[in-house]
This record gives structure tokens, sequence and C-alpha cells, in this order.
């Protein structure tokens, strides 16, 4: 076996796995019996991409149920009267809320465990009964314009048929946790057409180790669910980035102080995420009326900038593809952290993953809007906008290795490598020297129901 790897220096510290049967004691090492989790992490692979696809097909048709526009959650808001806008999100708020309380009564007070907590300090299982409760919850904030990522919802769905499957092959232990684990790579795979990020968003942010018997798997069912996913069912990739590069090398530097910047900014954007929750715990309502209450202040906020509704993707797309000024770049950034911080400190089921990536955009997209201002000959903003995806991604998950492999995966321009590089690393050094926890933190070390729900957890994701 390879020696774990550390893909960014000294590993940050995991809890401790739970021992559970023999499998989770044995030594670390390839054994002969783990040929035949890369044969299950096929099998989860296809299982989880499908799981994906299935709630991406749900989330269609909630959209046109609560807005009776098909398109873009952004489209569909500009197209709405502005009290339709303001409203909508509310009534979205309450369903979720009513199935969220549907799903702690079914639990009858037991913890259900998110699977990045499941997969780090629990035992590998997730409850079928819960799951789908929360996804229908997910569903009904995204459909109704929800400020959190879809993506989160689609991989804690993929991560709950890895455990599925591996509870009817009975695996326990470590076995069964990596099992979770393949189902979480490939609904993150399948969400963002990452083959390679899937597997490496797991290992780095879960495991903290590019351990090969854990990277096998893993990268198995990452694969298997994209090429099913992407290959098989023709569905398109989330982002349309069109060629891009960079003006001169000359530039380095400054992609290099644009990742220390959005590193030190990071910091504020999670602690900005973290008030929400703080302000949401002290009301004293119900579910339903607090989830209502975030719909209504990102409905509220819509009706100046519809731009907020969703995850934000369609947002980035445009920016990508057509200039947009300063100001208005400002202003919806500004509104976005707002609209999620509302969302997500609600207790929404969904992941900040994308939202994340929406602000590493605009953020860079501004830099290089200066830049390019200040510098008629260097790289077009848009160069900025996709590096700062990345950089900011590096930032607020500690995980430079997988913010850097998904940005290249998603342009394929090698060029852009370098650049990509420098900023990744000064984001996450500069991030983590200011805040050393990562915005997976508490669902890694205290069982909170963080994202991603990851990525869309990827984290959907997942905790995506």
């Amino acid at each position: 076996m390879s020696a774990p790897v550390d893909s960014a220096g000294a590993a940050p510290a995991r809890p401790a796995p739970a021992t559970a049967g023999p499998a989770s004691t044995r030594a670390p090492g390839y054994h002969g019996d783990d040929r035949w989790l890369l044969l299950w992490a096929a099998l989860i692979g296809v299982v989880g991409g499908l799981a994906t696809v299935l709630f991406h097909e749900g989330m269609a048709l909630t959209e046109r149920l609560a807005t009776q526009h098909p398109g873009s959650l952004v489209h569909a808001a500009e197209m709405l009267a502005p009290w339709r806008r303001a409203i909508t999100p509310a009534l979205g708020g309450i369903a979720a809320g009513a199935i969220l309380w549907l799903a702690q009564r079914a639990a009858k007070g037991k913890k259900q465990p998110d699977y990045l907590e499941a997969i780090a300090i629990g035992d590998g299982r997730q409850d079928v009964k819960g799951t789908l409760l929360r996804s229908a919850s997910s569903l009904c904030t995204i459909g109704a314009g929800g400020s959190i990522g879809r993506e989160g919802a689609m991989v804690q769905l993929a991560a709950a048929t890895g455990s599925w499957i591996g509870q009817l092959a009975r695996f326990d232990g470590d076995d069964l946790r990596l099992l979770l684990a393949c189902g979480a790579a490939a609904g993150f795979a399948a969400a963002y057409d990452a083959a390679l990020s899937g597997a490496i968003f797991i290992a780095e942010i879960v495991y903290g180790t590019l351990a090969i018997r854990r990277l096998g798997p893993l990268m198995v069912a990452s694969v298997i669910s994209n090429v099913t996913v992407h290959q098989v069912l023709g569905y398109k990739p989330v982002y349309m980035i069109p060629p891009l590069h960079v003006a001169t090398l000359w530039e380095l530097p400054l992609f290099l102080i644009m990742g220390a910047a959005l590193g030190a900014l990071a910091p504020l954007f999670m602690a900005t995420l973290d008030g929400g929750h703080r302000l949401a715990a002290r009301l004293r309502l119900g579910l339903p009326l607090k989830l209502a209450l975030g719909g209504l202040i990102v409905g509220l906020i819509s009706v100046l900038y519809p731009q907020v509704w969703g995850n934000g993707y369609s947002v980035v797309n445009d920016v990508l593809h057509s200039p947009w000024p300063v100001t208005l770049v400002l202003a919806v950034l500004i509104a976005k952290v707002l609209a999620t911080a509302a969302t997500t400190g609600s207790g929404a089921v969904g992941g900040v993953f994308t939202p994340t990536i929406f602000v590493g955009a605009l953020l860079g997209l501004l830099i290089g809007s200066a830049t390019h201002a200040l510098w008629p000959g260097s790289s077009l903003p848009i160069v900025y906008a996709v590096i700062g995806m990345g950089a900011f991604l590096a930032a607020t998950t500690h995980a430079p290795l997988m913010s850097f492999l998904i940005v290249f995966e998603m342009t394929l321009e090698y060029q852009l490598v370098p650049a990509l590089m420098l900023s990744c690393l000064a984001a996450y050094h500069i991030s983590r020297a200011i805040h050393p926890q990562s915005i997976y933190h508490d669902a890694l070390h205290r069982g909170t129901a963080a994202e991603e729900d990851v990525v869309d957890s990827t984290p959907p994701p997942a905790s995506t």
C-alpha cells in the first residue's frame, strides 16, 4: 500500500473511526478481499448516479409546481410578480419544515447522523425513511427558490444508497463506512461532472489522506457514476465554461495575491453563515416557522435581486458568458451571502458548496475587473472568476487538491493550472491561519448537519 499522503501538508486532525466489527480492526493495507470492494463500489457508482438523476427530475417537477415557469430558478423569479417572488420561498419553507418535523417524529428522538458524520465517526449506517424525508424537504426548499445547494441533498441521497447496499451485502465497520463514502463520491461526481474530484472530495475532506485502500473504491464509484449520468444518460455539466487562458505568466503573482485575499475573506463568509445559525437558534419557533422565516428573507431580498434564488449556478454561467456591471456584481454578491445565511441558518436541508462557488466566482470577477482596468493587457476578468471559484473553495473547505481538481475538470484548460494551483494553495494557507476549522468542521467533529449535505454534504455536494 502507498503510504498515506496529505494533500496539503500536515493532515488536519480527524475523529478516530468507531470500531465496529472485525473489518475495522484490520491493519492498514491492501487485502485480498479488498478487490471485492471495487466491484461493490462500481455497483454503488451506478445506483448512486441514478439516485442523483431521480432527485434532479424531482427537483425540476417541484420547481414547475412552485413557479409555473420552466428553466432556471433565477429566470422563474424574474418572471414572477414581486409579491409572488417574496412569498414563494416562505411557502416552500413551511412545507420543508413540516416534512422535517415529520422526520423528527419518525426518528422518535434518535439522532440521525449526517453522511459526513457517519463516515468519519459513525457506523456507516443511514436511515432509509429519514434520508427520503430529508430529501423531500430539500426539494421543497429548492423548488421554491431557497438559496441553498441542491447538490448537497443529491450527495446525501447517493451516499445513503452506498450504505444501504453495504448493509444488504452484510458489510460492517470500516468497510461499510467506505461504501457509504463511495456513494457520496458517486453523488458528487454525478452532480458536478467531476470524476476525479468526487473521490478526492471524500478522501481529502473526510479521511484527510489519499490512502490507496480507500482511494481505489472511491475512484471506481466516482468514475462509474460520472459515466452513467453524463455519458450514458446524456446529462450536461452544471457549469458551461468557455475556453480560457492566462494572458501572461507575469500575472502569476497577481493570482497568488488574489488567492491570499480570498483566503482572508473566507472566514468572514463562514462567520456570516454561522451567525445565521446562531440567530435562528435563539428563535423559539417550530421548524416550519423557522424555515418559513428564512424563506421570507430570501423572498424579500429577491424582490430587488432575483439572482439570489437557487444555488447560483445559472448566475455563474451568465457572468462567465456576458459582461456584468461591477456595481451589479457587488450588489448581487452581498445579497446572495445574506440569502444563503438566512436559508442555511433556518435549518433547511441542502449544502453550501455551490453557493461557495458562486461567491468565489463573483469575488474573482471583481478582482479581475479591477486588474483589467489597471492593466488592459492582463487576462480577461472571467479568468479571475474561474480561478476565484477554486481558490474560495480551497479557503472554505481546506481541501486545496479537490478545489484545484474540480475547476480543472470543469475547464480542461491546462494553461490555467499554474495560476489555479498558486491561488488555491495561498487561499488555503491564509484561511487556515485565520480560521483553523473548515466549513465542514461541525459535521465531521460534532455531528451537526452542515453541508454538502456535496456535494453537494457533495457538500451534497452533499455535505457539498
